[in-house]
């Protein structure tokens, strides 16, 4: 477990992202569990928990939301992770406060947006996949197709009558699987890393959009993408609403 001193909490995280989120693909009429990894391809405590997550995800199908989310600060060790984002250094932090943690660290598995704890911890893992620990209290429904020949996706939400709370926010995330990275310096220099869930894309709203498109890289293969749109107070952090989506081919 690798550990990052200080925890500076930005107060104007809320605004740090403008603008995103279909039909959920779940055939369980409750919620999916969302399980969130902060993890680096920097970091050499890192790939059995990307290992974890897809298992995870294979194990449960589409009762498992998952996100892949790679933080930036060990870009410095000489690998820049070619996923990594200061947005999601900064939502680590936003966790580390609701937690009381003194620090952040990577791997670090978050369940619902209510527990985190070491992310190669599959004991814990499993347990609150099927304790279905402080499941988001909705599922949200909508549709999300290709467009402009796969270079963007257009979400329609169905609920268009969700409503939020003032501390709540629609968090949209594009999520690629089957993903392969060759590392070329830094702790994991020499080895090919694969990942599963990696968030792309990451769009948030302070009004729910009942409609609005996302980029798609294109550098990927549509069948690899999934659209995730969280409800998520972003005061306590919990997550109230969850659903997950393949990207369709346009007709």
């Amino acid at each position: 477990m690798r550990l990052v001193p200080g925890i500076l909490f930005l107060a104007a995280l809320l605004a740090m992202v403008s603008t995103g989120a279909s039909r959920a693909d779940t055939g369980d009429d409750r919620p999916p569990v969302v399980l969130e990894l902060f993890t680096s391809a920097g970091c050499s405590s890192c790939p059995p928990a990307d290992k974890l997550l897809a298992e995870l995800s294979k194990m449960n199908g589409s009762s498992v939301i998952i996100l892949s989310e790679h933080v930036d600060y060990w870009d410095y060790l000489g690998w820049r992770d070619p996923f990594s984002a200061p947005i999601f250094t900064d939502r680590q932090r936003l966790y580390a406060r609701v937690f009381n943690q003194d620090s952040v660290y990577t791997p670090e598995m978050v369940i619902n947006g209510a527990i985190g704890f070491v992310g190669t911890d599959r004991q814990k893992a499993e347990g609150a996949i099927k304790g279905r620990t402080a499941l988001p209290k909705d599922r949200i429904l909508f549709k999300a197709v290709e467009k402009n020949n796969g270079r963007s996706a257009e979400i329609v939400l169905q609920d268009t009558d969700m409503q939020l709370s003032k501390d709540e926010r629609v968090v949209v995330f594009l999520t690629e699987d089957e993903v392969s990275v060759p590392v070329r310096a830094g702790e994991n220099s020499g080895r090919v890393l694969n990942h599963a869930g990696v968030v792309r894309e990451t769009l948030l709203f302070d009004k729910v959009p009942p409609r609005f498109e996302l980029p798609v890289p294109s550098s990927g293969r549509s069948r690899a993408f999934k659209v995730v749109v969280l409800r998520q107070n972003m005061r306590t952090m919990s997550i109230t609403g969850a659903g997950a989506s393949r990207l369709a081919k346009a007709i």
